[in-house]
């Protein structure tokens, strides 16, 4: 059979391969009809199958070196000096470069190929005699590639000078650089957490999440506070005195908060935590008809050591009427968040503005104050002579 000698060749490699998958570099030379290939393509078993048995016929000599190694950074970064590790691969003319090849060395089934080994000191562990439909795989082991390069092109200028038909491949049995892969994978969203409404006389109040714990600490404890309850001994609904004391209960836990109004805006005076007390850097004060809300409203023990956090948190206490019997509220008023109403953004923005406004008034002055001239020399007449007073 014509193409007897391709399988005996692609099971050769495949012996040198591995069981391991991988693409790597493939250059095939020798034949006088040379299949010019794209350098940035991949390239099957299939297709480098096709490609091998168009070079070879049942009179080809094939020799293949198999590098213990070898990857496409490797051809292109191995440097001796200053010229490539590969000059006499890369003098070759007529040849095929396969950059990217799956497995071209377990592609084919059934072979009688000879394996010959490459010694440390240069020499064959055993004599290569070329003939008609043989195969040979020079196992170069480990060793730079300089000194493999040197070695080939010797072993195949010898062998081309006693047998004309000869196919040469080069490649290698596994790749040197890992092939890096996108791994694409779906995220689980995380659950969203529903707000808990709390409510008492006079007091609505919605919250996500209560924790607390050392200031430094990686993660808070999360309690869930699962009631809140109006305190009638702290609370007044005196004209001059208005106060509301609620107080949240959870598990293991107690929060007291103290609002206060006057002159139309009521305020916290005092929040404490399982009887301690904490503070808020910035004071809540807010208009006695708006609610407060904040994605994350701390407060801090007065040694800086511990914190409470409330998240997502949205409350308002509620002033009745004078004579008016206390009720339980349904709905928040309009929200007074936690922001503040000038910020670093904000103010940059103002300065920069205020730069532009400085630099386009100069330049408006400065052009309106452009004259043109009111006087023109006469050719024929007298020299205009311009005093520097004018």
């Amino acid at each position: 059979m014509a193409r007897l000698g391709l399988p005996v060749l692609l099971l050769a490699l495949a012996v040198f391969g591995g069981a391991r998958a991988t693409n790597v570099p493939v250059f095939v030379w020798g034949k006088p009809s040379v299949t010019y290939v794209p350098a940035l393509s991949r390239y099957s078993s299939t297709e480098f199958e096709a490609l091998v048995e168009a070079q070879i016929d049942e009179n080809t000599f094939t020799i293949v070196f198999a590098e213990d190694r070898l990857s496409t950074e490797d051809l292109s970064q191995c440097k001796l000096k200053t010229q490539t590790c590969f000059k006499n691969l890369q003098k070759i003319e007529r040849k095929s470069y396969l950059p990217s090849v799956e497995e071209p060395l377990s592609v084919l089934e059934g072979s009688n190929a000879r394996t010959v080994l490459l010694l440390s000191d240069g020499t064959l562990s055993e004599p290569i005699v070329p003939r008609a439909g043989g195969i040979v795989v020079v196992d170069l082991g480990s060793g730079d590639y300089a000194s493999h390069d040197a070695a080939i092109d010797a072993l195949y200028a010898r062998l081309r000078n006693s047998y004309g038909n000869i196919l040469a491949i080069y490649t290698g049995k596994t790749a040197s650089f890992s092939e890096s892969r996108l791994v694409r994978k779906a995220r689980q969203a995380e659950p969203e957490r529903e707000p808990k409404t709390l409510s008492a006389d006079d007091f609505l109040m919605s919250i996500e999440q209560f924790s607390y714990g050392p200031v430094d600490a990686a993660e808070l404890t999360v309690v869930t506070l699962d009631k809140a309850e109006k305190v009638p001994a702290n609370s007044s609904n005196e004209a001059d005195a208005q106060t509301l004391h609620i107080q949240l209960n959870g598990p293991s836990a107690k929060v007291d908060l103290h609002f206060m109004v006057s002159q139309g805006s009521w305020e916290i005076t005092a929040v404490s935590f399982n009887d301690q007390q904490y503070y808020l850097r910035h004071r809540v004060h807010v208009n006695q008809h708006f609610s407060y809300r904040c994605n994350q409203w701390e407060y801090m023990t007065f040694d800086l050591q511990n914190k409470i956090v409330f998240e997502e948190v949205q409350f308002q206490p509620f002033w009745p009427e004078d004579g008016a019997a206390s009720t339980v509220p349904v709905k928040f008023g309009d929200a007074w968040h936690c922001v503040g109403f000038t910020t670093g953004g904000i103010l940059s923005g103002l300065f920069l503005i205020l730069i532009f406004l400085i630099i386009g008034a100069y330049g408006i002055a400065w052009m309106m104050d452009i004259r043109t001239m009111d006087r023109f020399d006469d050719p024929k007449g007298k020299t205009i002579i311009v005093n520097t007073t004018e």
